[in-house]
């Protein structure tokens, strides 16, 4: 499934942008609360993010409403996906399955411009936050492995930077010393410094 969605994707984002172009291939199924092969889980109630509507079609003279698949993406700021579809059960039990959760800070829409004929491709700056009973970020340091946060980086961000058909080579310098630290912070670290040299 993840490689028809980056085909799909890929299509979406190089294709001359117009407001009105919609397909029927989609991202996702829109009723399906978690999709396979993608790292993090997005339920339905964004699919307005990932702009799949249902959109007005004739077929044999008949109007009937389709799911379409636009390229006009917009997360929005306070915008929480979580690594797991149990996240959205009661939260005491999701704590027990959550490991990963990204909320989006700021956001910019991906769109096409009237009268530009380049796309607009849009910003996300977000946190990686570690969920706890207060549904807050959880700032305890433990003892970091620097590697193996650099991997689980380059595992969130690895889709992204395939379709952008940028390369990376990792050279560690070994051995490494573990760190006091946030975990997630560290990945935050590595995320934006992948992102800004990928643009």
């Amino acid at each position: 499934m993840i490689s028809k969605a980056l085909t799909i994707l890929d299509d979406l984002i190089r294709d001359k942008p117009t407001r009105e172009k919609r397909g029927t291939d989609l991202l996702k199924d829109p009723a399906a609360e978690a999709t396979e092969g993608w790292y993090m889980c997005v339920p339905p109630c964004f699919n307005e993010a990932l702009d799949i509507k249902r959109t007005e079609r004739v077929e044999g003279k008949k109007k009937n409403l389709v799911w379409t698949q636009g390229s006009a993406f917009s997360f929005k700021q306070g915008d929480t996906v979580y690594d797991t579809a149990d996240a959205y059960k009661v939260w005491a039990e999701a704590l027990k399955s959550i490991s990963l959760c990204v909320q989006v800070k700021t956001a910019s829409s991906a769109e096409a411009s009237t009268g530009i004929p380049e796309r607009f491709s849009g910003s996300v700056t977000f946190l990686i936050l570690t969920p706890n009973k207060d549904r807050s970020k959880d700032f305890k340091p433990e003892l970091t492995d620097i590697e193996e946060q650099l991997d689980d980086t380059l595992d969130v961000v690895g889709h992204d930077l395939e379709l952008e058909r940028i390369e990376i080579k990792k050279r560690i310098q070994k051995p490494l010393s573990k760190i006091l630290s946030d975990k997630r912070q560290i990945q935050q670290i590595f995320f934006n410094i992948i992102r800004n040299a990928g643009q």
